[in-house]
């Protein structure tokens, strides 16, 4: 099966993805999950400097404006706009790196063509049966963060920062006070829910045909996605799975240097 192009957009035409970039040499492209920013990325990016790196903020998230109309009607509408920024960079293709929601448009992207290779940390989209409590846990998340109100006194100490995101991380207590702070605030005023809605019910299918180098990263503290409630039926026979110890469904923070070598060993399977 042929991958899915699309037209690029014309010259000098804005994505409007807000994106940080750091470094150079082969492109790479980082996506957080949903209600979070492309500061999630920070520890990576540090680590990172022989790519050309960008962490981008998702539509309707941290300074990227929302997708016209408001939420996207599927996660392929994410996908565009991701892709109208790789137009934008000049990428025909990219090593794509996502978490939860981010993993899910990676695989969309390698699916269209548009990746080297790809690395799902504790991704979406592959969960088998319904979204059950998981739809709680997200609420709680959400409205957690609206009760704190702006200034989020409970995460600016380490004890507080360890409460209140044990669920996410597996170890909170390393998250600089400050962005966990900015994080919350903009967890708050963010369309998650919403988003949350018009995704809920949908899966990943039809990646069985992706032929670059895919790894599939799950983190041992995550109540959310792995092993015992997601399937890679639908990736290409290729795909590695891996287990990041001590991880929670965010990992970047909770051993940066493991997920960047499980990264880099993902590129070096592509030749890069």
């Amino acid at each position: 099966m042929l991958p899915t192009m699309r037209e690029p957009r014309q010259p000098g035409t804005p994505s409007g993805v807000h994106h940080e970039r750091r470094g150079s040499g082969a492109p790479l492209l980082l996506l957080h999950g949903i209600g979070h920013r492309w500061q999630a990325w920070t520890p990576v990016l540090e680590r990172l400097d022989e790519f050309d790196a960008v962490a981008v903020d998702l539509p309707g998230f941290g300074l990227s404006p929302a997708l016209p109309g408001g939420q996207p009607r599927a996660v392929a509408d994410l996908t565009d706009r991701i892709e109208d920024l790789l137009d934008e960079l000049g990428w025909p293709q990219a090593h794509i790196v996502g978490n939860s929601l981010g993993g899910w448009i990676a695989f969309e992207l390698a699916q269209r063509g548009r990746a080297l290779s790809v690395t799902a940390l504790a991704p979406g989209g592959l969960t088998v049966g319904g979204f059950g409590r998981r739809r709680w846990w997200f609420l709680a998340w959400v409205h957690g963060a609206r009760l704190m109100g702006p200034n989020a006194p409970l995460l600016r100490t380490r004890v507080g920062r360890t409460l209140a995101l044990s669920l996410l991380f597996g170890k909170p207590w390393r998250i600089p006070a400050q962005i966990a702070v900015e994080d919350a605030r903009a967890l708050a005023g963010s369309p998650t829910l919403p988003m949350l809605e018009s995704i809920l019910d949908a899966h990943f299918t039809g990646g069985r045909d992706i032929a670059v180098p895919v790894t599939v990263a799950w983190a041992s503290r995550d109540p959310l996605f792995g092993p015992n409630n997601c399937t890679v039926g639908e990736l290409p026979a290729q795909t590695r799975v891996v287990m990041l110890p001590g991880c929670g469904h965010v990992p970047t923070w909770d051993d940066p240097e493991l997920v960047v070598a499980v990264l880099r060993e993902t590129v070096a399977a592509a030749g890069g």
